[in-house]
């Protein structure tokens, strides 16, 4: 609280300071210039002109640079910061702090930068703490990526290690790791706060008047945490939902954010928005008035939070939530069996695509379509990645079947095979399908177990029985409600457990936070439906776990086939996870 108050009180005195000096005639502000810095050194020289048309903004209002480069903007805020523009590189901080004497910014043609096809990768809940093994495997994805060479990497939050329930040194450790490791990529990265980012306010011994507390120690680091910028035809925009309200956090976006929001999308009126946050639109508290903002727009949006990987429709928007590059929170793959990861974006002409790669993946093939319940014709669709020449041919068989050819259609980092697929000519029930590929080190492939048939809806006691072949997709079950722990005494507000049952089995629905959305009131008795993932989380995890103790509480009392264990004692959990409250259906009771 001092550091602020004597950041507060230098402002407020510049301010008092600019108002007398201007015989109270107009407001104090900030004043500074942008300009094309030639021989990027990051100095302003003389002949360096000042670059018009750029926005700048204090977090809150919003203005271009007028045709010498200057602007100026209203004495408030903590960062003065600028929208880098498409076909520019920055040879200065994009970021000032207000106090700053110097708030000019610098940069330099990059015309490269300005295409309309480009690739870049999503890096999501990297969870970096300092444990030599989890230093090492960032560092190879780092390597990995590097090699790869996207325009940029965008990082969507839980960049270290539930920094919001320890110690204040110990955060500090952190984010020295992450801020180092992160610096050996060889293209910019834009960070996005996340809510294990913000420190201490978990841990009663941490004083909120401790330099480094809440979001001081992202400021510290990495500056504002939203702003954007632009890339080729595409605007971006880095946002952060998190905000500490009454000594609690919640996910929405506060309204200087929304205000700053509004200004800086009315300067990029019909561009496509490429959108990048942490916290799944469906927990925040006013989603929809966010998400109305963008309506003029062709928006995609990227989060993570949830460590696994769903393509989710956010009010007609789609939504990618990414798979986590820790996984399991270090014990594992991700709950959705989807390996530690990062996601590709491809952007070109004909629209966005990307292809979720586990690191240290060599050869890899994404079986994306159908969907596990199929009927009738289907596309048969496979995205395939190797780092070995070329894909040569790519066939397909269902169970034992001959192989089939399928048609390749090259990409720049990975290729897309397809094949019809008439199920009519194979009986209802469960089958294999296989895709095979070959490079020019031989054959690989991949597997996927759908269900042939029409009704959508899956028998609980078919989803415990053949639960990897659901795992990760949205399914549709029915049941009636037995047990409703929603709320305290078993978890936070808006959060808890949903038990169903029906003739072959049970599950458990794991609620999250629910902001937006949250479900229905429920009572034993009531006959559900519910649109749901299934997910399954190790035993070792939940046992480290805070968030999801629950689980571990009730294990003794979970539905027959979710608790799988072996000799040694109890191994994994299996449940479904609600993504939104709108995706229950109370039927009757």
């Amino acid at each position: 609280m001092k550091r602020r108050f004597i950041s507060w009180l230098a402002v407020a005195l510049l301010t008092v300071s600019a108002i007398l000096g201007a015989g109270c005639k107009t407001p104090a502000q900030f004043a500074g210039m942008v300009f094309e810095d030639r021989d990027a050194d990051g100095i302003r020289d003389t002949e360096e002109r000042g670059i018009p048309n750029i926005l700048v903004s204090n977090g809150i209002a919003v203005t271009v640079t007028d045709e010498t480069g200057n602007y100026h903007l209203p004495m408030e805020g903590y960062f003065v910061f600028i929208t880098t523009p498409s076909g520019y590189t920055t040879t200065t901080p994009w970021y000032r702090r207000t106090l700053e004497h110097d708030l000019d910014f610098g940069l330099t043609l990059s015309p490269e930068e300005a295409t309309s096809e480009f690739v870049f990768v999503q890096i999501t809940d990297i969870h970096l703490d300092t444990a030599e093994e989890h230093v090492a495997f960032f560092k190879q994805a780092v390597e990995e990526i590097n090699e790869i060479g996207p325009a940029f990497v965008v990082a969507t939050g839980d960049l270290v290690n539930a920094a919001d329930g320890v110690s204040i040194s110990q955060a500090r450790e952190w984010f020295d790791a992450y801020s180092s490791l992160v610096s050996d990529f060889d293209m910019p990265v834009y960070n996005a706060v996340g809510n294990h980012d913000v420190v201490g306010i978990h841990r009663e011994e941490v004083a909120e008047t401790e330099p480094g507390y809440n979001k001081e120690m992202y400021h510290d680091y990495f500056g504002p945490t939203y702003h954007s910028f632009d890339w080729g035809p595409y605007h971006c925009l880095v946002l952060d939902p998190n905000e500490f309200v009454d000594g609690r956090q919640v996910y929405r976006m506060p309204d200087y954010q929304l205000e700053w929001l509004q200004q800086d999308l009315a300067h990029r009126q019909g561009k496509p928005l490429l959108v990048f946050f942490h916290e799944p639109t469906p927990s925040w508290e006013n989603r929809t008035e966010v998400l109305n903002l963008g309506e003029q727009h062709r928006v995609t949006m990227f989060s993570g939070h949830w460590h696994f990987d769903i393509l989710m429709d956010s009010q007609g928007i789609p939504e990618q939530v990414t798979g986590a590059l820790c996984g399991e929170w270090w014990f594992g793959p991700c709950p959705d069996g989807k390996p530690c990861g990062y996601r590709l974006i491809s952007i070109d002409a004909e629209g966005i695509s990307s292809f979720y790669k586990g690191v240290g993946e060599e050869r890899q093939i994404n079986i994306t379509s159908p969907g596990v319940v199929v009927s009738g014709e289907a596309i048969l669709t496979a995205q395939i990645y190797t780092e070995h020449s070329t894909i040569q041919e790519v066939s397909y068989w269902v169970d034992d079947s001959k192989p089939m050819p399928m048609s390749i259609e090259e990409g720049e980092l990975w290729d897309t095979a397809t094949a019809l697929w008439d199920t009519t000519r194979v009986e209802q029930g469960y089958h294999t399908i296989t895709i095979e590929a070959r490079d020019e080190m031989g054959t690989f492939s991949g597997e996927k177990e759908v269900k042939i048939i029409e009704e959508e809806t899956v028998p609980l006691g078919e989803l415990v029985s053949h639960f990897e072949a659901y795992q990760g997709q949205y399914t549709n079950v029915r049941g009636q409600v037995s047990l409703v722990a929603m709320g305290k005494p078993y978890a936070r507000k808006g959060s808890g457990a949903i038990v169903i049952l029906d003739e072959t089995g049970g599950m458990v629905i794991i609620v999250g936070e629910g902001g937006a959305l949250p479900p229905p009131a429920l009572a034993s008795g009531d006959l559900i439906t519910v649109k749901a993932v299934p997910v399954k989380y190790s035993w070792d995890f939940l046992k480290a776990s805070q968030e999801f103790g629950l689980i571990q509480q009730f294990a003794s009392l979970l539905p027959e086939g979710l608790l799988v264990s072996d000799e040694a004692g109890p191994k994994e959990v299996r449940v479904m996870s609600l993504l939104s409250g709108e995706d229950v259906q109370k039927l009757s009771r």
